[in-house]
C-alpha cells in the first residue's frame, strides 16, 4: 500500500513543480524533516475540495503558518485561527484536537463561504509536498488539494 502511495504521490508532486515553475525536487514533509516548512508564512493560491475547483475570490487573504511548537495559525479569509498540528515518520499529516479555534468577526457573505471552505478542508489534508517556496496540502486520494506559494515570492 505504501509503494502504491508514493507511486501516486512522487507523480502529483512532479506535476505540482512544474506548475510552480519552481526547479527544486519536491520533498514530502515528515517528522524528521518538518522544519523545511515551519516559520514560513504560505498564502492560499488554489484550493480543491471534493474533487471541485474552488473560485478564488482575490480579496480573500487566506494564509496559514507552521510553528515548531506544534501549533498551526493562519487567516482565513476573515477571522485568524489557530489549531494543532503533527507529521509522522511517513510524511502522514494529522490535525489532532477538536478542530480549529477562530476569532468571531463576521465579513462578506462570499469571503465568509470561502473561510468555511478553508477551515473545512484544511483537516481533510494527510500530506504535504515542499518544493522551494511551494507547497501542496492534499488527501490521499488527491480530492482535496490546497497550494500554497511562501508569501512575498512570485
Amino acid at each position: 500500500m505504501k509503494v502504491l502511495t508514493w507511486i501516486v504521490l512522487l507523480p502529483a508532486a512532479w506535476l505540482a513543480a512544474c506548475a510552480t515553475g519552481t526547479s527544486e525536487v519536491p520533498i514530502v514533509v515528515t517528522s524528521e524533516n518538518v522544519a523545511k516548512l515551519q516559520n514560513r508564512q504560505w498564502e492560499l493560491r488554489s484550493m480543491t475540495i471534493d474533487s471541485r475547483d474552488i473560485v478564488m475570490d482575490l480579496e480573500a487573504n487566506i494564509t496559514l503558518a507552521f510553528g515548531p511548537d506544534g501549533k498551526v495559525t493562519g487567516y482565513a479569509a476573515v477571522n485568524r485561527f489557530n489549531g494543532a498540528y503533527s507529521f509522522g515518520p511517513d510524511g502522514r499529516l494529522n490535525w489532532p484536537g477538536p478542530g480549529f479555534i477562530t476569532t468571531r468577526k463576521a465579513g462578506p457573505p462570499e469571503l465568509m463561504e470561502k473561510e468555511r471552505a478553508y477551515l473545512q478542508a484544511l483537516p481533510k489534508t494527510d500530506r504535504a509536498i515542499l518544493q522551494g517556496k511551494a507547497l501542496l496540502l492534499q488527501n490521499d486520494g488527491e480530492s482535496t488539494v490546497l497550494t500554497f506559494r511562501e508569501a512575498g515570492s512570485s
